[in-house]
């Protein structure tokens, strides 16, 4: 055999175990690169959210701290949304489309949680409430000294 055929053929080797190291490489970073589809179809199939609607003057810093921690605890899908001070029209159809809507979310975390875990889901978020706002009256009555 010729030294230029030996040579070709030991390159044509070179490139077919490089190829199919990258093949091999290749469909390890495709599996393992997969995007997580899991939380993602969680909140897409998640139709329904709990729509919090918050009319008045805004509270002080922290005074949501309890609720936001038990929605992450309780996994629960949650938006609240603060309005002002100005009722309107608008802002009350918001309202009667908003509780419409969560009644139906409610009865589908009663199917998943349990018939009684607002009942629950108050308990907690009466506590945390109770300690944060002790938290915050203590902050006011320190500034106001």
């Amino acid at each position: 055999m010729k030294i230029s055929n030996i040579l070709e053929v030991k390159s044509y080797k070179r490139r077919l175990q490089y190829i199919g190291v990258s093949i091999i490489c290749g469909s390890f970073f495709l599996i393992g690169c997969k995007p997580d589809t899991s939380k993602k179809t969680v909140y897409q199939t998640e139709a329904l959210c709990w729509k919090d609607l918050r009319i008045g003057e805004l509270p002080p810093q922290g005074a949501y701290d309890g609720i936001d921690s038990l929605v992450k605890k309780w996994n629960l899908c949650y938006e609240r949304i603060e309005t002002g001070c100005e009722v309107t029209d608008s802002i009350t159809q918001l309202q009667k489309q908003y509780e419409r809507s969560n009644t139906i979310y409610f009865k589908s975390l009663e199917k998943k949680l349990g018939k009684s875990w607002k009942l629950q889901f108050d308990r907690e978020l009466h506590l945390l409430d109770s300690i944060n706002w002790i938290k915050i009256n203590r902050k006011i009555d320190r500034l106001n000294q």
